[in-house]
């Protein structure tokens, strides 16, 4: 067998592979032979068709299964004899056979990339530790508290921060009624008993602040500005004026820390309750330390390692980036249609976001390879549990699938890649 190897672009390489003739008419004779055994041609008995009759009859078939077998077969010789590491197979060229001649054939590849790690010990660090104070903790059962608030209605009473408006209220462009200069904006243009809370997280941008202070009757104009990122597209950046008049208030009434309310979280005291929480925030501040430190590793491994990242990885990553961010947006509220207007710039950033995360994912896979790390079945086994416990399927049928898409071996590499992350924070110079 002869191979030769020529480089197309980047990490895409054509490996050119000639099967020598007397290997092509070996597996010829012995493919007649098997045609032969089985052939069944009038004039002839089963089986005792003369073996050229049955070679001229079947030529194609013929052809075609020695193709099927010789292809393969010295592929994975070449890729083994060259010790190539293959990501992607992009195609294959049609093999020709002609009797006492050799078999040739190309297949093009997108091969792991050859790079030089940098010096990945002691990476230097800036981290501040985060110290969970007793105002923390406090702040957090406040924020409890007014998560399980009631809302009652009342009349007399000037609407208080944390409180909600009921409004009756038109937009304007201009003096055009929003409604009508941009169609879209549909119930953001005019309404009637509309509840908006009297903070930071009312839809409509800055409406709560302005609400602070008014009661049933009052009328107010509002002026509005719609941020850029705004959810609905066609308002974005839209300055708008809003005539409101309240015709309803509730006040909120936050839950009081007592015995019931202890109860219903299944919390024997409030000390127990403090407790648990300063858990929860002390471990939030480590996540939070630890995801600064692995974005700073992730920056500097970008930065101080020059390598090309295939095509074939690039395009199937920068779909899926271009599909998690499709899907987020949708979870924002926006439509098939407002996704499809923004294609262009998230096709950018998923072509961005993609290019890091594929040469991310090489740089990490060496280090694990350099540091010998590795991950046993019983690990594997463990992650396509937890994956499968994620995604609310059996383990089995998820480790079905995985074999099928040929996929498990992702899962151990994603492993080691974790096995890699960590070693490299456990080893970081922290400043």
């Amino acid at each position: 067998m002869k191979i030769s190897m020529k480089k197309e672009s980047g990490c895409r390489q054509i490996i050119t592979i000639e099967v020598p003739a007397e290997v092509v008419d070996q597996e010829r004779n012995e493919t007649v032979k098997l045609y032969t055994k089985h052939a069944n041609l009038p004039g002839f008995r089963k089986g005792k068709a003369p073996a050229h009759v049955v070679a001229g009859k079947y030529a194609k078939e013929i052809d075609q299964d020695i193709k099927e077998r010789l292809l393969p077969k010295y592929y994975q010789e070449a890729i083994q004899e060259k010790s190539l590491k293959v990501v992607n197979v992009i195609d294959a060229s049609e093999m020709e056979l002609k009797e006492q001649q050799p078999a040739t054939f190309s297949v093009t590849v997108d091969l792991v990339p050859e790079f030089k790690l940098p010096k990945y010990e002691g990476i230097p660090l800036k981290v501040t530790e985060k110290e969970v104070k007793d105002s923390d903790v406090e702040e957090q059962l406040q924020t409890l508290l007014n998560q399980q608030s009631t809302y009652e209605d009342v009349e007399g009473k000037a609407i208080a921060a944390g409180d909600m408006g009921q409004l009756t209220y038109t937009a304007y462009v201009g003096e055009q009624p929003l409604k009508e200069a941009i169609e879209a904006a549909k119930g953001l243009g005019a309404g009637e008993g509309y509840w908006v809370s009297a903070d930071e997280h009312a839809f409509i941008p800055g409406m709560g602040e302005a609400l602070v202070g008014l009661t049933i009757g009052d009328k107010k104009s509002v002026d509005v500005h719609f941020p850029a990122g705004f959810m609905v597209n066609e308002l974005a950046d839209i300055k708008a004026r809003y005539e409101i008049e309240v015709t309803g208030v509730r006040e909120r009434r936050a839950a009081e820390l007592n015995q019931e309310f202890l109860d219903k979280l299944q919390v024997e005291s409030e000390e127990k309750l403090r407790e648990l929480m300063r858990e929860q925030l002390e471990l939030q501040a480590d996540n939070e330390v630890l995801r600064e430190k692995h974005d700073q590793i992730v920056a500097y491994l970008i930065k101080k390692t020059k390598i090309e990242a295939p095509e074939s990885a690039l395009q199937e990553q920068t779909r899926n980036v271009m599909y998690e961010l499709a899907r987020q947006k949708m979870m924002t509220g926006m439509s098939q249609e407002q996704i499809g207007e923004e294609q262009e710039a998230l096709f950018k950033e998923a072509q961005t976001r993609a290019e890091e995360n594929v040469k991310l994912r090489f740089i990490g896979l060496a280090i694990a390879d350099a540091e010998e790390l590795d991950c046993s079945a019983q690990e594997v086994e463990e992650e396509i549990a937890r994956m499968a416990m994620e995604q609310r399927k059996p383990a089995t049928e998820l480790r079905k699938e995985l074999e099928e898409n040929q996929s498990l071996s992702a899962v151990s590499d994603q492993l080691r890649f974790n096995k890699a992350l960590a070693l490299l924070v456990e080893k970081a110079k922290i400043k």
